[in-house]
């Protein structure tokens, strides 16, 4: 095997471990203010060191067809990365927020007129229209049960 393709080889492991460890389930934390999910700074970084890797890869080949999809899936990686360092949301006493890239979104708790648990999402819905859906597939059983009992109990404080 050529230097140049144990490279390319090595590069495209380190991407698809990187890539692994990013798709990871975030964690839940209790804080001061309530509980809060979010991804470890980790997630995203191997993410984006993820998509570099890709891009390198990429860009070292010489087939044109190929670059151009490995460079459009690291750029997708690497919004990945982006949406993983950005993403929290916090079950604090006003409400349920939601950061994502484009910003907040908030569910205040007396405003709750749905929540519907499915077996992968938790999704609470405002009268106004607003919803949050929460991914919760890779959650522990016991982090699935402390997040529904903390919506539940936050729901029933706002309606007394």
């Amino acid at each position: 095997m050529r230097a140049r393709t144990a490279v390319r080889v090595a590069l495209l492991a380190l991407a698809a471990a990187a890539t692994t460890v990013a798709l990871a389930a975030p964690r839940l934390t209790w804080e001061n203010a309530g509980l809060a999910v979010r991804h470890p700074l980790h997630h995203g970084g191997a993410a984006l060191v993820g998509a570099a890797a890709l891009a390198a890869a990429a860009l070292s080949g010489t087939r044109r067809p190929i670059a151009v999809f490995a460079l459009a899936a690291a750029g997708a990686l690497a919004a990945l990365g982006a949406q993983r360092l950005a993403w929290r949301v916090e079950a604090v006493e006003a409400g349920l927020h939601e950061r994502t890239l484009t910003g907040w979104t908030r569910v205040d708790w007396r405003d709750v007129e749905l929540v519907e648990p499915r077996s992968d999402v938790i999704r609470v819905g405002a009268r106004n229209g607003t919803s949050i859906a929460l991914g919760t597939g890779g959650f522990a059983p016991e982090d699935r049960a402390r997040l529904e009992r903390t919506i539940a109990r936050r729901i029933k404080e706002a309606a007394n």
